[in-house]
């Protein structure tokens, strides 16, 4: 227990920690805006700048190339639903309960989600694309986003083809970058925050069209995928323009990464890893994503870092990039010392997975640990542990537990150790209907409009 003098002291040093980094400590002229853009389903070997060969995306490499490529970026919770509720959240989702897809679960209400955060602090925020986060009460006009693009009207059949305002055939991610630049040029001289998750790269891309695909070389079904890909490249170029043509560059943190690893069933590539979304969920190339992150003068210019990160410090390096606290339910660390080189440790010396909801498709169980160059995982608790040597197996085809029993003790003890620091297996709330009042069309809903 504490001495009632020690609490006094940790709250005044909090009242001056939060005095010292309040949302005023920057005018709005000096506030960064932040973009966060993240795909559905986007493989590690998918993105030129992580040498894949056969799909061109000239925009995202110069964003590496601006910026740092991490090459060890992780989702802890995959796939889609976990991992944006974690993102959101800036925690692994088993603090409050998610094991599993469990779509439907609610996200906390006694923590602040990201776009809670940074609206409070003086940010105009925006939300554009997929959601698939918290229960159907919890819409994005819900939880912190002030504004959020409609969906355009589809094509009659059609996933990746929408009607826009002109009546006209458009590519649903070719759309989504318009509003994209539709809100920059809206808040420009705001300071804002803009989260941008399209629906690509998700099955199925089959409908990609020759304009697309022919500017790749991937063959086959991959070519319809490389195709949806390209056409995302084409956006992050499209928002790079706009941010350089309203001298917004250098103000802005922009943060690219992947949802969870590449989906196998669209031939998306892992490379140099195995596995990924469909088979091989138990591999490295589900939970190993391409990330960037790049602010010029903030953020190095051409760098790799290689130490382990995690979806959930993105929540972390935006609050401390725009000079606010970090909250304290967060699970993430601010990256930016660790990317300058001020910090020499691993932002995380463990990560920890734990997909093991009852009721979850079989395929997407998986309880692992990564330290240092290993990775120990299994499909079940009552399965034995395998151990793998990633730098000299990245393909983990050569389980080496047996070799190496006091890595996998030790390994294991710490993830029982984290296993008993989680919540319980949360429970779904029956819902009838989605309460975001967002609807179809061409516009943009308010959530100043929401009681009216």
């Amino acid at each position: 227990m504490k001495h009632p003098s020690h609490s006094f002291l940790f709250a005044l040093l909090a009242l001056a920690g939060s005095c010292l980094f309040s949302s005023t400590a920057l005018s709005a002229a000096d506030k960064p805006n932040v973009v966060l853009i993240y795909i559905d389903d986007l493989g590690y070997g998918d993105v030129g700048c992580y040498d894949c060969e056969d799909i061109p995306t000239p925009h995202i490499d110069r964003l590496a190339k601006e910026g740092v490529r991490f090459t060890a970026s992780y989702i802890t919770n995959p796939p889609c639903c976990p991992s944006r509720c974690a993102l959101m959240m800036g925690q692994y989702g088993q603090r409050f309960g998610k094991y599993g897809m469990s779509r439907g679960l609610p996200i906390p209400e006694d923590r602040p989600t990201l776009a809670q955060f940074m609206g409070k602090n003086g940010y105009v925020t925006g939300q554009i694309g997929k959601w698939d986060i918290g229960s159907k009460a919890q819409g994005p006009l819900r939880v912190g986003f002030a504004e959020v693009a409609q969906k355009p009207p589809k094509k009659k059949g059609s996933k990746y083809f929408c009607k826009n305002k002109d009546g006209k055939t458009q590519w649903l991610t070719d759309y989504d970058g318009d509003n994209v630049i539709q809100f920059i040029e809206r808040h420009k001289a705001k300071p804002f925050f803009l989260y941008w998750s399209p629906e690509a790269v998700h099955s199925k891309n089959d409908e990609a069209p020759p304009r697309l695909t022919e500017r790749t070389t991937a063959k086959g079904k991959r070519s319809k995928l490389a195709g949806a890909i390209v056409s995302v490249d084409d956006q992050v170029g499209k928002l790079m323009k706009a941010l350089n043509e309203h001298g917004l560059r250098k103000n802005t943190l922009v943060i690219f990464s992947s949802d969870n690893g590449a989906n196998v069933g669209e031939q998306g590539s892992s490379s140099p890893y195995r596995g990924g979304k469909g088979n091989g969920t138990q591999q490295e190339g589900w939970v190993r994503v391409p990330t960037i992150f790049s602010m010029p003068g903030v953020v190095p210019q051409g760098k790799d870092y290689h130490k382990q990160i995690a979806n959930f410090d993105f929540y972390s390096t935006i609050a401390s990039v725009a000079e606010l606290p970090i909250p304290e339910p967060c699970d993430g660390v601010n990256l930016i010392p660790y990317l300058t080189g001020e910090k020499k440790e691993e932002p995380h010396e463990y990560l920890f997975w734990l997909n093991n909801e009852p009721g979850d498709a079989v395929r997407r169980h998986l309880i692992a640990v990564r330290w240092k160059h290993w990775r120990l995982y299994r499909k079940y608790a009552k399965d034995p542990w395998q151990l793998f040597d990633l730098e000299a197996d990245p393909k983990e085809e050569k389980n080496v537990a047996s070799q190496n029993p006091k890595i996998v003790e030790r390994l294991s003890a710490k993830h029982a150790a984290w296993a008993k620091t989680l919540a319980p297996l949360g429970t779904i709330p029956k819902l009838a209907k989605s309460d975001d009042r967002i609807g179809t069309g061409h516009g943009w809903a308010y959530a100043k409009d929401l009681g009216k």
